[in-house]
């Protein structure tokens, strides 16, 4: 068969993202938090921005725009930046003379925050590691503990390999599990334990020693205390379901994860993106700009722009660099406009939520708020990720508006949380004695003109983390025993 190579046309789209674009939807996705660390980057990277004096600034809807007209003069002729497809649009609004900036009231105090919520805090290793030095009774005994420590996980269980260790540090086994148990009563109490029970007995041995009936309840009837199967304990080792409940309370002083008050990837700093108010009928929408440092173009770099005697190559990167600065404070000024357009159209559908609170929220999709503000669906997606709004009834995350519908049996639509607000109200109001099975509480709900399939009750109690029947008949037994 004859191979021959033949030169052809083809038309075709692509679609092609420029920088501006690309970092345009980057920014969409940014948290206030994450928007002030991209800004302080770009301080650091670029040289032609810099932070503004902020006590001479008005807010971001003062501006009078002198440096926009000021720089389509600057720039203008052989220094204009009109040299590619990607015109520089420099009549943007939201930009005031001086750059991007919004309020910075007590300015110390936020920076002191970002700067602790970014600090180092000491790890769980490192707290191990520290105490291993001081206990060890030899090098040799605190360079195996520190290759233990190594291997427990932020939970504070070991998931190493005992024998691993041992071979690799030239002794026995016997001294490997010496030395968990040694870091076992370090603190935190119960590090090092390959399972929950293990590190509850450690825990258990350390803060109630002697205490022989704790002690068997979590070596011989662990199982039997996960169930709250309380009298089957109290038969087995022959004493009260009085007795029972008091080691159980015991044992909520314990905990099953002692690594976790130090595992720093649980801190998780909230600053909500946008405050929401509801006034005299009227929806207000703040956007938290105080976290933001407020930038602007140096002028020093626009003078020498102007002049004729510049070196062409140092004068291409000023360019460069005016233009990249140019396009980071109109994405900042567009991503604010997104986002008040986005939560004024969310809240606008959500104003019961405002009034009432939660449990009020009405079935709502991407899909309505895209097409209501003039969007596609996935730059909605991305405004709500990872923002944080503050409302008269707490700070919520803007994905927590977005609501499925549920259709009843009788073709009525309801929202899937305030299914599950009634759902819990019924709980609350039920006889502690005498729990309402999902079987109860479909009906209570059918007397609402609520049809639901019993396995969406129990989905929705699940989600809502509230035990069944039986189990919560128990808790209220527990309880009730526990007052008298």
């Amino acid at each position: 068969m004859a191979v021959s190579i033949k030169i052809g046309m083809q038309q075709s789209q692509r679609l092609v993202l420029t920088q501006t674009l690309r970092q345009s939807i980057e920014m969409l996705q940014l948290s206030t938090l994450e928007l002030a660390e991209t800004i302080a980057q770009e301080l650091v990277e670029n040289p032609v921005l810099e932070e503004e004096d902020t006590a001479r600034l008005p807010g971001i809807e003062n501006g009078d725009g002198e440096l926009i007209s000021s720089l389509n003069r600057e720039l203008s002729g052989d220094d204009s930046l009109q040299n590619s497809k990607d015109d520089i649009d420099l009549n943007f609004p939201d930009v005031n003379e001086n750059g991007y900036s919004g309020p910075r009231d007590e300015e110390d105090r936020k920076r002191q925050f970002i700067e602790n919520a970014m600090a180092h805090s000491e790890s769980l290793t490192e707290r191990l590691m520290s105490q291993a030095r001081i206990n060890g009774s030899s090098p040799a005994e605190v360079e195996l503990m520190e290759s233990i420590i190594t291997a427990i996980d932020e939970r504070g269980f070991f998931t190493g390999s005992i024998e691993e260790i041992a071979a690799a540090k030239g002794t026995d086994t016997d001294n490997v599990r010496k030395a968990i148990a040694v870091i076992g009563t370090f603190d935190p109490v119960g590090c090092g334990a390959s399972s929950i029970q293990e590190t509850l007995m450690i825990q258990a041995s350390q803060l109630y020693p002697g205490d022989e009936i704790l002690k068997a309840i979590l070596k011989d009837f662990f199982r039997e205390l996960e169930k709250l199967d309380y009298e089957k304990i109290a038969r087995a080792l022959n004493i009260s379901l009085a007795e029972v409940i008091e080691k159980s309370r015991m044992l909520h002083t314990l905990t099953p994860f002692p690594g976790r008050q130090y595992s720093i990837n649980d801190i998780r700093y909230i600053i909500p993106d946008v405050e929401v108010r509801y006034l005299d009928g009227e929806i207000i929408i703040n956007i938290n700009d105080d976290w933001i440092p407020q930038i602007k173009i140096n002028r020093y770099y626009l003078d020498m722009l102007k002049k004729k005697k510049l070196d062409r190559q140092l004068k291409e990167y000023i360019k460069e660099k005016v233009q990249s600065a140019r396009y980071l404070l109109k994405n900042i000024s567009s991503r604010r406009e997104t986002i008040v357009k986005v939560v004024t159209a969310i809240m606008g559908r959500q104003e019961d939520f405002l009034l009432k609170g939660p449990g009020y929220l009405r079935p709502l999709t991407h899909t309505e708020i895209a097409g209501e503000v003039g969007l596609h669906e996935s730059t909605v997606s991305r405004v709500t990720s990872n923002k944080f709004v503050q409302t008269g009834w707490g700070v919520f995350e803007l994905k927590y508006f977005f609501v499925s519908k549920l259709k009843s049996d009788n073709d009525e639509e309801h929202s899937s949380d305030r299914v599950m607000n009634l759902i819990k109200e019924i709980i609350a109001r039920e006889n502690p004695e005498k729990p309402c099975s999902d079987e109860e509480i479909l009906e209570k709900l059918r007397k609402m003109n609520i049809n639901l399939a019993r396995r969406t009750v129990a989905k929705y109690r699940g989600i809502l983390k509230i035990p069944s029947s039986n189990r919560r008949k128990k808790l209220n037994m527990i309880r009730s025993e526990g007052e008298k």
